[in-house]
């Protein structure tokens, strides 16, 4: 992000206060807001700490199975240890796979899709892919989203879907899963801050109506890409909304920003021009009052160019124009970056994988 040289959000340790919305007193942006420096770093040290783990027990594997009279494997090469990227590469295919699931396989509904990608992703925040393969886990947190979203599946129905998935598979790591998570399973997706984001722009009194709805296919295939991203650590769902929007149709945006702007009164002053009453979206993308809300300093100098105290209330949505046109241009770099997992690296590292997975895991090991 382009403030690298200001504190960084991450992880908050504020007291539990009323935050300025929904999402701001949520476990997402207290305990599951990042830096790009921070999610680096934590990948940098899971990926080396697992490395570390699994050399150690792949030479405790081979003592043990020559203590048995057994014949060994050698452990193989550092060169055959997954680096970061590897990992995500993985990860990056089975989220694609989820979605695929999720929509052919089941027909559920957009929220488990989201919910079910973002616990995949925090999973592997706090484990590597060669301690869990994502084949195992991309299941569970399916399964374990649709119970939370309340479009739950039985598990003999769940396991019908996926090829050669066994409900032990599922049930055995559903508690692993929840931990990891540290048992927050409550995820604010974007999918209703796009639909915040058309309703308030049908508030403008020139809209183009043609031009949202053509844009509205456009506008969510975007959003189904960016969950292949970082964008959820990173900004906050309207943000993210309001990119793929813009993504979609700059000239929408751009000209919705420049009335929205244009037209807005600080608080106590509810009449725009011509005496209409608007309504606004707050940071968490909720149809509310457009009065802007005071933004905790854990996040203002991660996506906020904050104005002082004073003036605070004169700025919608709680920024300038400018720098909330920075952010989205910066979602919108994320969004474009996505490209389509090519298979055969896949496999390629899915075959590493298979010779430094942590034996421990591994069924029939003698660890």
């Amino acid at each position: 992000m382009a403030l690298d040289a200001e504190p960084i959000a991450g992880p908050s340790t504020a007291p539990l206060v009323p935050g300025p919305s929904a999402y701001h007193e949520s476990s997402q942006f207290r305990h599951w807001r990042y830096s790009p420096a921070q999610l680096d770093k934590i990948r940098g040290e899971l990926n080396q700490k697992s490395v570390e783990v699994v050399a150690r027990n792949q030479e405790l594997e081979k003592e043990a199975q020559i203590s048995l009279g057994h014949e060994f494997t050698a452990p193989p090469p550092a060169s055959t240890y997954l680096s970061v990227t590897d990992e995500l590469l993985l990860l990056h295919f089975y989220i694609s796979q989820a979605s695929k699931i999720c929509r052919g396989g089941f027909g559920l509904p957009e929220v488990v899709e989201s919910t079910a990608i973002s616990y995949l992703k925090r999973f592997y925040l706090k484990n590597s892919v060669m301690e869990w393969h994502p084949k195992v886990i991309m299941p569970t947190c399916l399964f374990l989203a649709a119970k939370t979203t309340n479009y739950p599946v039985p598990i003999d129905v769940f396991v019908q879907k996926i090829a050669k998935l066994q409900p032990s598979d599922v049930l055995d790591t559903e508690f692993l899963v929840a931990q990891s998570l540290a048992f927050e399973f409550w995820v604010r997706g974007a999918e209703k801050a796009l639909r915040g984001w058309g309703l308030e722009f049908q508030e403008q009194p020139t809209l183009n109506l043609d031009l949202l709805q053509q844009s509205l296919p456009a506008a969510s295939a975007h959003l189904s890409a960016s969950r292949g991203t970082d964008a959820e650590f990173l900004y906050s769902p309207s943000q993210i909304a309001l990119a793929c929007w813009y993504r979609a149709s700059p000239g929408l945006v751009e000209g919705f920003l420049e009335w929205r702007y244009g037209s807005y009164r600080p608080s106590g002053d509810t009449q725009g021009i011509g005496g209409e009453t608007r309504n606004g979206i707050d940071s968490a993308g909720q149809s509310g009052t457009s009065t802007p809300v005071p933004i905790p300093q854990e996040e203002q100098n991660e996506d906020t160019k904050m104005v002082d105290e004073q003036n605070r209330e004169k700025i919608v949505y709680g920024m300038e124009k400018e720098r909330l046109l920075q952010v989205v241009a910066e979602i919108t770099a994320l969004i474009d970056r996505v490209e389509e997992v090519e298979i055969k690296k896949v496999k390629e590292v899915d075959k590493r994988l298979k010779a430094c997975t942590n034996p421990e895991k591994v069924v029939g090991t003698a660890l």
